[in-house]
C-alpha cells in the first residue's frame, strides 16, 4: 500500500515539473503558434544570420535616405552601420518563405513615392513576394500607396503605448485615431506595445493587431505574464508578436 503511495506521489510529481516546463517552454510557443512569433530589431546581417532559419519572421528599422535613393537599415539614434536594405535581404536569398516587418522611421510626403519606387526595385531585383512584408508608420494616411503596391501596412500607435496615458488624454488619442481610421479603404494593422492589447480589442474590433513585448515582460509576475501571452497568441486579432531574441553579437 505504502509503495503504491510512492509511485503516486512520483507520477504526480513528474506531471507538475513537465506541466511546469511545458508551460513555460519557449520551444511550445513556436510549435502552436510559428507564424505568430517574429524576432525584434533584426537591424545586422550577423543577427539574421542567426534567427532566419528558426523563426517565420523578423523586424527591422529602416530610415530613407533621400539623397542616396536607398535604405539605410537602422534605429535612430543609434549610430548607422552603412547597411542597405537591399544588402540586408540579400543575406536572405536562400530563405524565400521569411517574413519582413519594416519598421519605416521616417516615412513622409517627400519621400513617399521614391521609396516605394526603392521598395519595389529591390523586391523585382531579389524575386521577393511583396505580401511577405509589412510597411509600418505612423503617418497613416501615407501608407496607401505601399498597400496598392501590394505590401501589407501598419498603422503605428502613440509611443511608448496608449496606455501610458491618462484618461482623457487616452479617450481623445482613441477618438483620433478611429477618425484617421474612417478614411482608410484598404486592410491596415494597428501595431502597439502589448500593454495596449486590451486598449485594441476594445475600441477597434475591426483591425488586427501586431504587438511587441519588451525584456522585462516576466519580472513583474512570471505566471501571469506568461497567460496573458498565451492570451494574445490565441486571439485571431493578434497576427504577430515581436520577441526580443538573445544574439550572440551586442544588441544594436
Amino acid at each position: 500500500m505504502k509503495r503504491n503511495h510512492i509511485i503516486t506521489l512520483l507520477i504526480i510529481i513528474v506531471l507538475v515539473i513537465l506541466s511546469n516546463f511545458l508551460f513555460y517552454s519557449n520551444g511550445v510557443l513556436k510549435l502552436f503558434f510559428n507564424k505568430k512569433i517574429w524576432v525584434h530589431r533584426v537591424n545586422c546581417i550577423e543577427k539574421l544570420s542567426e534567427v532566419q532559419s528558426l523563426f517565420y519572421g523578423v523586424e527591422l528599422d529602416v530610415v530613407f535616405i533621400d539623397s542616396l535613393n536607398q535604405f539605410d537599415v537602422n534605429h535612430p539614434p543609434a549610430e548607422s552601420i552603412n547597411l542597405s536594405l537591399l544588402e540586408y535581404l540579400s543575406a536572405t536569398k536562400e530563405n524565400k518563405n521569411l517574413h519582413f516587418w519594416l519598421d519605416f522611421k521616417n516615412l513622409e510626403t517627400s519621400n513617399q513615392i521614391i521609396a516605394l519606387n526603392r521598395l519595389n526595385f529591390i523586391c523585382e531585383k531579389l524575386k521577393l513576394t511583396k505580401s511577405n512584408f509589412i510597411v509600418e508608420s505612423g503617418n497613416l494616411l501615407l501608407t496607401k500607396e505601399f498597400s496598392k503596391s501590394g505590401y501589407q501596412v501598419s498603422y503605428y500607435l502613440h509611443w511608448p503605448g496608449l496606455y501610458t496615458l491618462e484618461k482623457i488624454q487616452l479617450l481623445e488619442e482613441i477618438n483620433r485615431i478611429k477618425i484617421s481610421l474612417n478614411y482608410i479603404k484598404y486592410p491596415i494593422y494597428l501595431s502597439s506595445d502589448y500593454h495596449d492589447y486590451e486598449i485594441l480589442k476594445e475600441n477597434f474590433p475591426q483591425n488586427d493587431f501586431l504587438l511587441w513585448i519588451d525584456g522585462d515582460y516576466y519580472k513583474e509576475n512570471k505566471f501571469k505574464n506568461r497567460l496573458k501571452l498565451f492570451e494574445m497568441l490565441s486571439d485571431s486579432k493578434v497576427e504577430i508578436i515581436l520577441f526580443n531574441y538573445k544574439s550572440k553579437l551586442n544588441e544594436r
